[in-house]
């Protein structure tokens, strides 16, 4: 069967220095039933202008100004509402992906009902393009038991929220909320609705250009008046206020037999602290 209409949904700000590339490289995918929505929020330097060229020579790619910035995570709400295609991705304006990655991704999706994300391997580069000598792994949640998949995202990387989602997966989730952790509570929220599938082959370059070397440094950025990620004036002197009742809200919307939700409740309520210990730890290394 021809595989679906994919949008890719690409949230940005300011992103000139990378951005030719990056649509250059979505572009090039060789699934050609897809469209690209560039959300530009308000940038002030030539962002719109390169995108607007690439709109110019592919009818696929259209860009959706904000005059105003409305905030990080706004922005990433924006780009999935505007989305038209059965399988959905959000897409840095920094980042590079082999020719192969939607189609590989969106195959999977199709071959499994029961998914709700496929992603690819990732690897790390930096402002030139040169790898890093950083890996990130990964787990295919088939076989896993919905609270299974949903530790496993709680102690896993976020990589996957750039994978591949089923539109009416992430249609039936929570909208974005802005806090920190975000993608931890969507990504929690569409394990407990089905797997996330690994599509071996395909890669995902992400790119790391920020000279940031402390975890509150990532948390100050989340927190600036350009992001506005913490959102209201508490959770940015707080950042992680509320994120265990957000991530607990998740067991509680999912049709999970009720020993298994709370037991999931009182594994997280011990393990939130030393989830982030382990995160500032490994982000200063």
């Amino acid at each position: 069967m021809p595989l679906p209409l994919v949008s890719i949904g690409m949230p940005v700000r300011n992103e000139a220095r990378f951005i030719d590339a990056s649509l250059a490289a979505l572009r090039a995918q060789d699934h050609r039933d897809l469209e690209i929505i560039v959300c530009d929020n308000a940038s002030d330097d030539d962002t719109p202008s390169i995108c607007e060229r690439h709109a110019r020579e592919d009818p696929r790619v259209r860009l959706e100004r904000s005059p105003h910035n409305i905030g990080a995570i706004a922005n990433f709400r924006r780009a999935f509402e505007l989305a038209r295609g059965e399988f959905f991705m959000w897409a840095a304006g920094h980042d590079l992906w082999s020719h192969d990655l939607v189609s590989a991704c969106a195959t999977r999706l199709r071959a499994d009902d029961g998914a709700s994300i496929a992603f690819a391997q990732s690897c790390w580069i930096d402002a030139e393009g040169g790898a890093l000598a950083r890996t990130s792994g990964w787990t295919d949640t088939r076989g896993m038991a919905p609270v299974a998949r949903w530790m496993n995202v709680f102690w896993g990387n976020m990589h996957p929220i750039y994978g591949l989602i089923r539109s009416s997966s992430l249609r039936a989730c929570a909208p974005m909320e802005e806090r920190v952790g975000a993608d931890l509570v969507l990504l929690a929220e569409l394990a407990l609705r089905g797997d996330f599938v690994h599509a071996p082959g395909p890669l995902w370059s992400r790119r790391e250009f920020r000279s940031e070397t402390a975890y509150e440094q990532k948390l100050a950025r989340y927190a600036s008046a350009a992001n506005r990620i913490a959102g209201t004036p508490l959770r940015r002197r707080f950042p992680l206020l509320g994120l265990p009742l957000a991530l607990a809200a998740t067991l509680r919307r999912a049709d999970l037999p009720r020993p298994d939700r709370y037991a999931a409740l009182v594994a997280l309520a011990g393990a939130l602290p030393l989830r982030y210990r382990v995160g500032r730890r490994m982000h200063g290394s």
